[in-house]
């Protein structure tokens, strides 16, 4: 609601800034840039994110763990089907992790990586 008031407030000014000549538009040409720039430095910013990059780490740890266990024979191979679809979308995440939000990232790796502990846990 707030930003289509904004909006709106914003459209009707332009006319009564036109005796100003090209200001306004210089203006809103600057806050656009300004905006492109964040835009950048946001998606620079949650690409390097080190909670995404620490995630991956240990992801790759229960990856590995989890593939020796499947390779030692240890658990029923049902398992074994569960264990790949869970690794394909933990790699796909580290791989290209998503722009929006670094921190759910960081913290669905984790679920992932406890998917797979949990998996290939042998039996007690």
């Amino acid at each position: 609601m707030m930003r289509g008031f904004t909006v709106t407030a914003l459209v009707a000014t332009v006319p009564a800034l036109a005796a100003c000549g090209g200001v306004p538009a210089a203006v809103l040409g600057g806050l656009g840039a300004a905006g492109s720039l964040y835009s950048a430095i946001d998606k620079i910013t949650q690409a390097t994110n080190p909670y995404v990059a620490k995630a991956c780490a240990e992801y790759e740890t229960g990856k590995a763990a989890a593939d020796a266990t499947l390779a030692a024979g240890v658990v029923a191979s049902p398992v074994a089907g569960k264990v790949t679809s869970i690794e394909s979308f933990g790699d796909s995440a580290c791989a290209t992790p998503p722009s929006d939000d670094p921190l759910s990232t960081a913290i669905w790796l984790g679920q992932l990586a406890g998917q797979l502990t949990t998996l290939t846990a042998p039996p007690v």
